[in-house]
């Protein structure tokens, strides 16, 4: 495609944002990046805080080393700045600045703009609400801080070191926070909007619990909101913590707002704490190395600001599978927020899954539980389970607690263990998802998932030490996969190193090839501290069909697993099949990150995987995996309008393959299940299935895309030499020309498509002739020789006319169309596209209609036909559907071109948001893939242009 001169200069390659609030975090081009080591992120840190502005060389190392610096303190800062431009641009050359990044003086800024940081966002928005204010616009002022104060909520880079933290520029930034929730109270309690203020300014008064006038705005917001005796419960707690920690008594603003409470009509009856109840601290000890983890921080802070709204109680269960970190998380959170709970903290574990199999009973937990809250144990022999709770509920009636519930085995051993009270919160953590926890008492339920690989990184640091840890950066990494994101895991391996001062991180690697060898360096002394013995656990509770359900996932290699695909390994139906993998959800042995897509952790796969070996199944299960492959991949291919090559054994009864009713079922199946498929094509050639192997090569994709992914060229050829001399000649052929086009362009293609087309020719086929001389099209357009690709075109056109097959004609058009396209023969090639698309539509031929699209669009576009170039891209992108994205951005982009050539800013806009949308969601690489990086890059700058003179015209209206 030849690009008018038009394109933008330095069309930017990455975009970034920027998160502060919460933990640093960087998004670049929608995706999360890893930050790097802890002094890199300091450095980010203080590059963000600055706001734009220069931060020294001096002022970074100071942050960045607590003690005396080292004499390649500068160079290390260079060096860090370097990686960290280079996060940011990934293709940046390594003497390049960059665009973000720059140097300034004798340090550096950061150029960003104020939509790239939530910082500068939140800025920006209280700027807005003083504006408005000042200019007596009240409602827009107090939205504005509002807004402000929900972006602001939590407190900036809470994952940095505490020692870092105490850097002006961060403690100036907590201040910050301070004065606008501050100022945003006084506003909105002024002006009667106390209600809409109380949840974010609960948030940043627990991060200030000793700032005497934010304390006495929550009360005056408590006030204005009816809560009087919650705000009776901010000075009492505010005037004890100022007494233990600073040996003083409250200020003038904290007595003023007590005053003004007891003036508002508060009595004494509205505090229901009875007076000699005791003040249970039963929280256990946070666990050592935790490392925060920011994307349940905030739904953990939205559930504690919930807890003195106006629910009776709210209850919140972390579900996980084993090791995964619940009860760490817990605690953690329960210590971060144990003084919003002046009555105090209960701790119980109920042993759910222990591994002496002892669950406690609700008598002995409830026992256990009015026995802190100064109660006896039984109040009488008769008394039944319905008594002890009700004198529970009583005693904690009017009281403000928090209450943890630690390894709990189902919902109903937790029901009789709450509370009735408004304001108290429980935590329950459970390897179960609670589910009529959840159904009947509106529990909220957050999954705790496997921690990222900078969260893994952190875990290891802090347990090790950075020095001890980071020695081996190769070996970190290794062991941060090899742990797959599991806190136990990790704590094993840092456990091992620590106890032994001589063994490197590298050799906890040593021999763990073999998924069994995998869970033996993550093996332990203690049962309870093992990963094998931890998940044993969960094992052992599940009945026996669940069990065997658990045990088949393993022989499955896909990252995602179907619904179907299981079934059919276990020989069940596919409502059993889902009841089964519903209970293993429930039990947290298994995720399903989409419907009907099941995902099993790397380390229960192996896990799962010993259990199917000593019981020998794994051969029969791994056999019914494969025939329900076979038969999908030959149902996806034919529903494609496209014949199997070659005849298969029927499957059994008990196996169910999928099936399709429509393209574009069978292509989000090719593109959901092509790792899985290929995987199972070696393991039919680990069983001697070589027939099935190449049966399952052949229809191994949409008919028009590439067949065979990177690296399997061997696989496919290996599969070649053994169907030559199985005697089925047609087979071989389709293998011939399935590896000619993956070789295209290289010289080896021709041998192996003229070897297909001879053994066509010869057996008188001729769709098999169309095809292979429509791949010799294709691999002419790839040389350039324009001449040789339409000569190869027109015959394989000729050849499917008479065979009859209208979908086979459409696919050999296509070809004839590019080639004549690529040759500037713009009317010629319009003419043949317009025959292909025609069948096409008449024969609902889906797939095929983007492919037309594009070309008709473009070369309508070329030739100024610029409102049919503009209604077809818009009908292609309407009634195509591909496998790849890398049509639709194509199509996509000459939209918005030929739109604004057209005048028609309103359909421009809308083909670039098509584009950019399409490209976020990784179609850029399926473009370059689909067009080539040239023609990938030239779209890409088309509507850079165009997006660019938009903005203008409007900034010019």
């Amino acid at each position: 495609m030849t690009t008018p001169d038009r394109r933008l200069p330095d069309a930017p390659r990455s975009h970034c944002e920027f998160k502060v609030f919460g933990g640093l975090g960087c998004r670049r081009d929608g995706s999360d990046v890893d930050l790097g080591p802890v002094r890199q992120r300091i450095i980010l840190a203080k590059l963000l805080a600055a706001g734009g502005d220069a931060v020294s060389l001096d002022n970074i190392i100071d942050g960045v080393w607590d003690e005396e610096p080292p004499p390649s303190a500068a160079n290390q800062v260079h060096r860090h700045v370097g990686h960290i431009r280079r996060i940011f641009e990934p293709d940046l050359d390594v003497r390049e600045t960059g665009r973000y990044l720059l140097p300034a003086g004798t340090g550096y800024r950061l150029t960003l703009a104020t939509e790239d940081s939530d910082l500068a966002m939140y800025r920006e928005l209280v700027r807005r609400a003083r504006e408005a204010l000042a200019g007596g616009d009240v409602v827009a002022g107090v939205r504005a801080y509002l807004t402000a104060l929900e972006l602001g909520r939590s407190p900036a880079f809470t994952d940095l070191p505490t020692s870092a933290l105490s850097s002006p520029e961060f403690v100036a930034i907590e201040r910050e926070r301070v004065a606008v929730a501050l100022a945003a109270s006084e506003a909105a309690i002024a002006h009667g909007m106390a209600g809409a203020v109380l949840t974010p300014l609960l948030s940043v008064a627990a991060a200030a619990p000793l700032d005497e006038a934010l304390q006495a705005c929550l009360m005056r917001a408590y006030v204005a909101t009816g809560h009087r005796a919650e705000g009776v419960r901010v000075f009492e707690r505010t005037r004890q913590r100022l007494a233990e920690e600073l040996g003083v008594d409250p200020g003038p603003e904290l007595r003023e707002a007590y005053r003004e409470l007891l003036a508002s009509g508060w009595t004494l009856q509205e505090e229901l704490r009875p007076p000699d109840a005791p003040r249970p601290a039963q929280l256990p000890p946070q666990v050592a190395g935790f490392v925060r983890r920011n994307d349940v921080a905030a739904v953990l802070d939205d559930q504690l600001s919930d807890a003195f709204g106006d629910a009776n109680i709210v209850i919140t269960v972390l579900g996980g599978m084993g090791g995964i970190g619940k009860t760490a998380l817990a605690v953690h959170w329960a210590h971060q927020i144990a003084s919003e709970f002046p009555d105090g903290q209960l701790f119980l574990n109920l042993r759910g899954l222990d591994p002496d199999g002892r669950v406690m009973s609700s008598e002995e937990a409830l026992a256990t539980l009015l026995a802190s809250l100064g109660e006896p144990a039984v109040s009488s022999p008769q008394e039944n389970v319905d008594a002890q709770a009700a004198r529970y509920r009583s005693r904690l009636f009017g009281r403000r607690l928090l209450i943890l519930l630690d390894n709990a085995r189902d919902s109903d051993q937790v029901r009789p263990l709450l509370p009735a009270s408004r304001g108290c919160l429980v935590i329950v953590t459970s390897r179960n998802r609670m589910t009529s926890l959840v159904t009947r008492e509106g529990a909220r339920y957050l999954q705790v998932d496997r921690l990222t690989g900078a969260e893994s990184r952190q875990l290891l640091i802090n347990r090790l030490g950075a020095r001890r840890a980071t020695t081996n950066p190769d070996a970190l990494e290794k062991v941060i996969n090899l742990c797959a994101g599991l806190p136990l895991a990790l704590a094993i391996v840092a456990a091992r190193v620590a106890l032994n001062p001589a063994l490197p991180l590298s050799a906890v690697l040593s021999d763990v090839s073999a998924p069994t060898a995998r869970l033996d360096a993550l093996s332990s002394t203690d049962s309870s501290d093992d990963v094998r013995s931890v998940f044993s656990w969960s094992y052992r509770a599940l009945d026996p069909a669940a069990a065997q359900m658990f045990r088949a996932l393993a022989v499955h290699p896909g990252p995602g697993i179907s619904l179907e695909s299981v079934a059919s390994v276990v020989g069940v139906s596919s409502a059993q099949a889902r009841e089964l993998l519903m209970e293993l959800m429930t039990a947290n042995l298994l995720d399903e990150p989409q419907s009907g897509r099941y995902v099993l952790h790397d380390l229960l796969r192996a896990y799962a995987g010993e259990l199917l070996d000593e019981d020998q199944e794994r051969p029969e299960y791994e056999r019914r995996l494969i025939i329900h492959y076979l038969h999908t991949a030959r149902a996806a291919y034919a529903r494609h309008h496209r014949q199997p090559v070659g005849a298969v054994s029927e499957p059994p009864s008990d196996v169910t393959p999928e099936s399709f009713d429509s393209v574009p079922q069978a292509a989000a199946w090719y593109a959901r299940e092509r790792a899985g498929l290929w995987a199972t094509i070696d393991l039919a050639l680990a069983h001697g299935l070589g027939r099935d192997a190449a049966a399952m090569v052949l229809a191994a994709s949409a008919p028009g895309s590439n067949s065979i992914p990177a690296g399997r060229t061997q696989t496919v050829l290996a599969i070649l030499d053994l169907v030559s001399v199985l005697g089925e000649p047609l087979m071989e052929a389709e293998l011939l020309r399935t590896v000619g086009e993956v070789f295209a362009p290289l010289p080896q293609a021709d041998e192996y498509l003229r070897r297909a087309l001879s053994i066509f020719e010869g057996a008188g086929e001729l769709a098999g002739q169309a095809e292979v001389l429509r791949n010799l099209a294709v691999l002419s357009l790839s040389r350039g020789d324009h001449d040789a690709a339409n000569a190869y075109g027109e015959r394989s056109v000729g050849l499917a006319r008479q065979t009859g097959r209208q979908e086979l004609l459409a696919v050999s058009l296509l070809t004839l169309t590019r080639a004549l396209l690529g040759s500037d023969r713009f009317e010629a090639g319009t003419r043949v596209a317009d025959e292909g698309l025609a069948i096409a539509v008449a024969k609902h031929l889906d797939h095929l209609k983007i492919y037309y699209a594009q070309l008709i669009a473009e070369s309508s576009w070329k030739l100024g036909r610029l409102e049919r170039a503009v209604k077809v891209s818009e009908w292609g992108l309407t009634e195509g559907v591909s496998e790849s994205n890398g049509p639709r951005c194509a199509v996509a982009a000459i939209l918005a071109w030929a739109a604004f050539d057209l005048g028609d800013q309103v359909r421009a806009e809308r083909g670039c948001q098509q584009f950019e949308n399409l490209i976020a969601d990784n179609g850029f690489r399926e473009l370059i893939e689909f067009s080539g990086m040239e023609e990938a890059e030239a779209y890409r700058t088309m509507v850079a242009y165009v997006r660019a003179r938009l903005s203008l015209m409007r900034g010019a209206s």
